[in-house]
């Protein structure tokens, strides 16, 4: 297994920052560069939200966001605190 998945850990938090979108439509970013993709969640490119590990793969991880002890913007651009 790569180095880079035996950083990440399912079920944990971690910041990511959105520097891309999947043709579905889901957010993209690294952690500890492994690429996480944000499955059913609006995302910004350039934003950062925290994000739960839900399924580790050898090259990419899936996450969910969260808004747990963080700050988030929602579609409209409005911060939500």
């Amino acid at each position: 297994m790569d180095t880079n998945t035996s950083e990440l850990e399912v079920g944990q938090v971690y910041d990511l920052r959105v520097s891309a979108k999947s043709p579905q439509g889901e957010g993209m970013g690294r952690v500890n560069n492994l690429v996480v993709f944000v499955k059913n969640t609006k995302t910004r490119i350039g934003k950062v939200y925290k994000v739960r590990i839900t399924d580790m793969h050898e090259d990419f991880a899936y996450g969910e966001s969260t808004t747990e002890n963080s700050k988030y913007f929602i579609g409209n651009g409005s911060l939500i605190i």
